[in-house]
């Protein structure tokens, strides 16, 4: 083999390590429960993806056939998702809006807030939800890489959300002006991982040998659909119910 065809063999394998090490386990999720609970076809019914990112998630949604926008607080990836034809606005421009969404996507957001901060920036969105409709969030649980994010403050679990925005009365220091019913919850099953090794973080002869076992790893977890993986998440559907 010349080297041109060993260059492009190495590419491909670098594809493929990269879709493996990279998939999006709440993807899968999120596509199911909206199968499952939307209630208008797909070309008519509108999702709002909250801190939509890069627009990973916006562009699946649209790809699928569903009314989206996106919002984010960074103009420089607002306009990279616009440029690749994502419909993409800012924060400061979608308060402006009046539009009601069927579903809002909060997708890896939460933990970014305080619970005070989180339950206003959870009602301000809410207030934009359609009665009846749908909140889907998909936020990690507390594992040893959870503060890997710079910015992660703290895990939320399903149970405090609902005690939060559920109808229930409980002993907690704030209440919501929108209300949630839960309706379904699925635990995110991702490979086991290295966490504080030093090949992980400095290149050295080690971290090769990381690399290979955690893509093994990855492969396994896919091909058993998660179960030999570690549980490090959740994806769950509320309903906006009356207060």
């Amino acid at each position: 083999m010349n080297n041109s065809g060993i260059g492009k063999l190495f590419e491909q394998l670098k594809k493929i390590y990269y879709a493996v090490t990279l998939y999006d386990y709440d993807l899968a999720i999120i596509l199911s429960f909206l199968e499952k609970y939307a209630q208008q076809e797909r070309s008519k019914c509108k999702i709002l993806d909250v801190g939509c990112g890069l627009g990973k998630k916006l562009t699946e949604l649209t790809t699928a056939g569903y009314q989206t926008l996106g919002v984010d607080v960074n103009a420089q990836i607002i306009e990279s998702n616009q440029k690749r034809g994502l419909n993409c606005i800012t924060v400061e421009d979608f308060s402006k809006t009046e539009e009601q969404f069927d579903i809002i996507l909060m997708s890896h957001i939460i933990e970014h807030f305080s619970p005070e901060e989180l339950k206003e920036f959870m009602d301000s969105y809410l207030d934009k939800l359609k009665m009846g409709g749908y909140l889907i969030i998909a936020t990690p649980l507390l594992t040893k890489y959870f503060y890997d994010d710079f910015d992660h403050v703290k895990p939320y679990s399903p149970t405090g959300i609902w005690m939060v925005f559920g109808k229930t009365a409980t002993q907690v220091q704030y209440y919501s002006r929108n209300k949630l019913g839960f309706k379904d919850l699925r635990f995110r099953r991702q490979p086991y991982r290295f966490t504080f090794v030093r090949g992980k973080y400095i290149r050295n002869w080690t971290t090769k040998i990381y690399q290979v076992i955690e893509f093994i790893s990855a492969l396994l977890c896919l091909i058993s659909f998660g179960w030999l993986g570690n549980k490090d998440g959740w994806v769950g559907i509320f309903k906006k119910v009356e207060n």
